[in-house]
């Protein structure tokens, strides 16, 4: 008999963990301040519903699930704007859990995609809520997991790593040579997924993504396009178009969006351009307010 092997992804929605985000430096009630500002929060949610859940519903093979894994902090009228999402999407599922590691979290959340039936193996990926996959990820990465759980590469207590090395480069905050082709050097966390057995200690997120080599074995492919991966100014982490990326031409990136991504470029683009300009000119104001206040020369002075 054929070993189980569910394919479940995790995406940290806006997550107040204990680790891992710069924004807990300030303090957690500083941290929720800012994670759920509904400008923030306004953000997240078009990308997430225009870039990243649109990629998964085109998916060739819709056996999967998505972990939209939130902090028990998020205001309750963002966790109905999710549950609509997850009326909306089969796959989606959420899980609320309180304040934890990532790995503690995320283990937790991995365990939230199984359905009741027990399974051998989860192949587990890890997404945010901006960026994308190819239409044919969950496909691939099932043939080849399974293929690998057949050769003994993944085992109960060994696990490997599927990874997806070329993707592009999305920066929004250009206006011009926004699209960048790129095959990394090293494990991205995008478009990787680890196969371990569902009470491992290990998962995606165990090793930072350029760790991920030394700690597991990896089956590589750099030549399918599988991710985007967007630059807009207010990731948590530090993004930027890596050195040797290839300029793409917007009809080139475009047509990929729509055939390799189930994107729609022509509704995107603009809103994701008019995104970027409300959230200069937020950002414009805020920093005049705070260059008034300590000059003082503010309204209520």
């Amino acid at each position: 008999m054929s070993a189980v092997n569910k394919i479940i992804g995790v995406c940290r929605f806006s997550y107040l963990g204990d680790a891992g985000f710069r924004t807990l430096k300030g303090g957690a009630e500083e941290a929720a301040a800012i994670l759920y500002a509904p400008g923030r929060m306004q953000r997240r949610f078009a990308y997430f519903e225009n870039i990243c859940l649109p990629s998964l519903a085109a998916q060739t093979d819709p056996d999967f699930t998505l972990v939209a894994l939130i902090g028990d902090t998020m205001p309750f009228h963002f966790r109905k704007r999710l549950k609509r999402l997850a009326d909306k999407y089969p796959f989606l599922r959420i899980a609320t859990l309180e304040a934890a590691g990532p790995l503690n979290s995320t283990r937790r959340a991995f365990r939230r995609g199984l359905d009741e039936e027990e399974a051998d193996f989860i192949t587990g990926f890890r997404l945010d809520d901006d960026d994308a996959v190819g239409r044919d990820y969950i496909e691939r990465t099932r043939e080849i997991a399974d293929n690998l759980i057949k050769l003994g590469w993944a085992t109960a207590e060994v696990p490997a790593a599927v990874c997806f090395h070329r993707g592009i480069y999305w920066d929004m905050k250009r206006d011009e040579d926004q699209f960048w082709d790129y095959s990394e050097p090293q494990p991205l966390g995008l478009a990787s997924a680890m196969i371990h057995h569902p009470d491992s200690q290990h998962n995606i997120y165990r090793w930072n993504h350029r760790k991920l080599a030394c700690n597991a074995r990896c089956w590589i492919d750099p030549h399918e396009y599988m991710f985007v991966r967007t630059l807009h100014g207010h990731n948590d982490s530090d993004r930027s178009i890596p050195p040797g990326a290839r300029q793409l031409p917007d009809w080139q990136a475009r047509k990929l969006f729509r055939e390799r991504f189930g994107l729609n470029p022509k509704r995107l683009l603009p809103m994701m351009q008019k995104l970027q300009e409300e959230g200069s000119g937020m950002a414009r104001q805020l920093a005049a307010e705070a260059r008034a206040d300590a000059s003082g020369t503010g309204d209520d002075t």
